[in-house]
């Protein structure tokens, strides 16, 4: 009897134990950190919907084209995944691997994202922004999560904290607002979320010494190279936060980096299979694919670290913003400029400060050395990233640069001046206001290209890309019909932005189709044949490949009522431009060819197609015109 009770008590006392299964218990075994912080989770999620729920309705805007709507494989859906993976990421929008830029592109998961979400529902782009918005709350999130291990917890209200501050005002920068609003800037935030998720794993790893914490770590480390190659720099982030910030042993330092080195050289050597190569040594000499192509290598450099500058002030101050950093938005720099030095000398300084007083001061120092060492994949100065600069190549290094300003602020500054508290803590309000407004009047800019280029050209106005693609949404938009009035003034519009473009850089190929494409609209809506010619005249003497061109004056040709017209101008551009200005023999010939179809016994013409012939080597088919 008494061995009975014994056994009833026991089972009493396991039974209190066991608390009965609810979905917040469940949730607090995963990470008991959320108990004490569970009402930051609808905040950060909400605030990110409050603020980007605008572009929820918005199309598809600039580069979704190329990994959405126009690639091939994404538009499989599921049946498209291995190809995403086998392939250079670009290959399903051109239909081939074009090596446009030096480092390559293979950031498949993002692109694999896409594809099931089009499975589920083809050019959903509500699903697709809502997706996006999402993500971006739950990356904050784990920006809080993270930092909050990392970070002293002097306060004990949790939205008094360093972590909780800092992410905030990640979450309401507005320099973020390109990576989010736009739907290709997914593979951004994967980056981040995946990156920063590596990291928690590998402070847990220190604590626990668990290898199912490294194991999260390598995984999760490798999915996050898969969504973008800037994930590479988390092989020197996560050691250094370890380093400064963690009491683990330098043995077990040394195992999470010497995990993170393999995978990474699994992970190139994947890449180098995939692609071909690591660095294009090849590179496009076009300046919209290679800005530096035309600079020197003081002048690029020179560039490289005003750039650096510029990224340092749109950290901190997110104005003006843009999303056109082409040639010449950003101008060819040299070294005698102060802006340039003042660069090289800050960047120089924050570095070696950090370097030498990491111990003093490991959260300044860990602050820069996370800007430093994320913002060094996308400087240009390690490979051509394909641009100048570009507002969401600073998503994940803007995290070093606000963790510096609210540390300064909410600690450094009132530890040595106390009634500086106040003030500090007013001054990230001020930044947490400052931010969102601006995130929020900037998401309606991403709604279309019209919006989104009108909205550049008033900031990138020596953009030869912006003035372009502004002549192009302004032609797309007339082409939609509408009051006359309303589609020629659109079109006088572009016009003046093509020639813009061309004034800034006269071979641009897509601003010369533009200024051949508004012309021949303009001509069908009354203008003289005259100015018509004479635009078809000075886009084919830069780029006579324009097929345009030759397409508009066949189509007036066969009107009969502008025949001698059409034939003077193809003799005109073949021989007085192309053969006699521009030595282009092949494309004089081309044009000579088409006047003579048109008037074979013209002895001004066959002279021509003679001595172009001769030009050419060819003394035969010469002969036979003269």
């Amino acid at each position: 009897m008494a061995a009975k009770q014994k056994k009833q008590t026991k089972k009493q006392k396991k039974q209190k134990l066991v608390k009965k299964p609810t979905i917040l218990n469940a949730f607090n075994y995963v990470d008991r950190f959320w108990q004490k912080n569970i009402f930051v989770i609808p905040l950060f999620i909400g605030l990110s919907f409050l603020i980007y729920f605008q572009c929820i309705p918005f199309g598809y805007v600039l580069d979704d084209q190329i990994v959405i709507s126009d690639n091939n494989y994404t538009k499989k859906g599921v049946a498209g995944l291995w190809d995403i993976f086998a392939n250079e990421s670009f290959e399903g929008y051109f239909g081939e691997q074009k090596d446009l830029v030096q480092g390559g592109r293979y950031r498949p998961l993002s692109i694999m994202m896409f594809a099931v979400e089009y499975a589920i529902s083809p050019a959903n782009t509500k699903l697709n922004h809502f997706i996006n918005i999402f993500l971006y709350g739950l990356c904050c999130l784990l920006l809080f999560r993270v930092l909050s291990q990392i970070l002293p917890q002097k306060e004990e209200k949790w939205y008094l904290t360093l972590a909780f501050c800092i992410s905030l005002l990640f979450l309401v920068h507005a320099v973020h607002v390109e990576a989010v609003a736009n739907i290709k800037g997914r593979d951004e935030i994967l980056a981040m979320i995946f990156g920063m998720s590596a990291l928690h794993f590998s402070i847990n790893y220190i604590k626990s010494k668990s290898i199912k914490d490294l194991i999260f770590m390598g995984v999760l480390f490798y999915l996050g190279l898969l969504s973008k190659e800037n994930v590479l720099t988390f092989l020197g982030v996560i050691p250094m936060t370890l380093l400064i910030f963690t009491k683990g042993l330098g043995a077990s330092i040394r195992k999470v980096f010497g995990l993170l080195a393999i995978i990474t050289i699994a992970y190139l050597f994947q890449r180098y299979l995939i692609i071909g190569y690591l660095i294009n040594t090849n590179p496009f000499t076009d300046v919209m694919n290679n800005p530096f192509a035309d600079m020197n290598g003081a002048e690029k450099y020179a560039t490289i670290f005003y750039t650096l500058l510029k990224y340092i002030g749109l950290s901190i101050i997110p104005h003006p913003l843009t999303h056109d950093y082409y040639p010449y938005h950003i101008p060819i720099m040299n070294w005698g400029k102060p802006s340039v030095l003042l660069s090289f000398l800050l960047h120089g300084l924050l570095f070696f400060y950090a370097l030498l007083n990491w111990k003093k001061q490991p959260i300044i120092s860990w602050s820069l050395l996370f800007y430093l060492f994320t913002i060094s994949i996308v400087s240009n100065i390690i490979f051509g990233v394909g641009t100048f600069m570009n507002e969401r190549f600073i998503f994940i290094s803007s995290l070093g640069m606000i963790t510096l300003l609210v540390y300064l602020f909410l600690h450094y500054l009132p530890e040595r001046w106390p009634a500086a508290k106040s003030v500090g803590y007013g001054l990230v309000g001020f930044l947490f206001g400052f931010y969102a407004y601006k995130s929020f009047e900037r998401v309606p800019v991403w709604e279309s290209a019209l919006s989104l280029n009108t909205a550049a050209v008033e900031v990138s106005k020596n953009s030869a890309r912006a003035n372009s693609f502004m002549a192009t949404a302004l032609y797309q938009e007339s082409l939609k019909g509408g009051n006359p009035e309303e589609v020629k003034d659109m079109l006088i519009r572009g016009k003046a932005y093509a020639d813009h473009a061309l004034s800034i850089i006269p071979n641009y190929k897509n601003a010369n189709i533009m200024k051949a494409g508004i012309a021949g609209e303009l001509h069908k809506k009354g203008g003289s044949l005259q100015e018509l010619l004479q635009a078809f005249r000075e886009v084919g003497s830069v780029r006579p490949s324009i097929e345009f061109i030759e397409q508009y004056c066949d189509y007036l040709a066969d009107r009969r009522d502008h025949f001698d017209e059409v034939k003077e101008f193809y003799y005109d551009l073949g021989w007085n431009v192309l053969n006699q200005e521009k030595n282009s023999y092949n494309y004089a010939l081309k044009y000579l060819k088409k006047a003579y179809s048109m008037s074979s016994t013209d002895p001004r013409i066959r002279k021509a197609m003679s001595h172009t012939h001769r030009m050419l080597g060819n003394t035969a088919e010469a002969k036979r015109f003269e």
